[in-house]
């Protein structure tokens, strides 16, 4: 759908909603027939607006549809969203701000996927990320298993 159609139908949804709001608003202070005729109104508006919704939402998830390419955020990348969840933020080419919203297993579970890609790519494109994190301190290259040592700290 085009973006002026959308439009349009956003308009008429809340144009709906508003008329709906109206007559109700309307039929709370008046009595007998009139308030029949406003609060009948208000029904038809709130049908219409109820119908211009669901004809928006379908429109949107239709208009949305694709993928969105974004480079990650790099300000802040991650941050918590309402202390229950993680959230990963990026950036479109135009500008415009993507988030994902992730439970903390997701987190977790994206967090170890990225770092398993990172290594692997890593090693693929020369190893330059061993020099640029030093994770973990550097051990020996030895295979051998460690000697056991008796009660008194002597070789077995």
């Amino acid at each position: 759908m085009r973006p002026e159609n959308l439009f349009s139908v956003a308009a008429e949804f809340a144009e709906a909603t508003g008329k709906a709001e109206r007559f109700r608003a309307l039929a709370a202070s008046a009595t007998g027939d009139e308030r029949t005729v406003l609060t009948n109104t208000a029904a038809r508006y709130e049908a219409v607006a109820m119908r211009r919704r669901e004809f928006l939402r379908a429109s949107l998830r239709e208009a949305m549809r694709g993928t969105v390419i974004a480079e990650p955020d790099t300000e802040q990348p991650a941050a918590l969203w309402r202390r229950r969840h993680v959230e990963v933020r990026a950036l479109t080419g135009d500008g415009s701000r993507v988030r994902v919203r992730c439970t903390p297993t997701q987190a977790v579970a994206l967090g170890t996927a990225l770092i398993g890609l990172a290594a692997l790519t890593d090693q693929l494109g020369g190893g330059i990320l061993g020099e640029t994190i030093a994770t973990f301190p550097p051990t020996s290259h030895s295979t051998a298993e460690p000697e056991a040592s008796g009660e008194n700290g002597e070789l077995a």
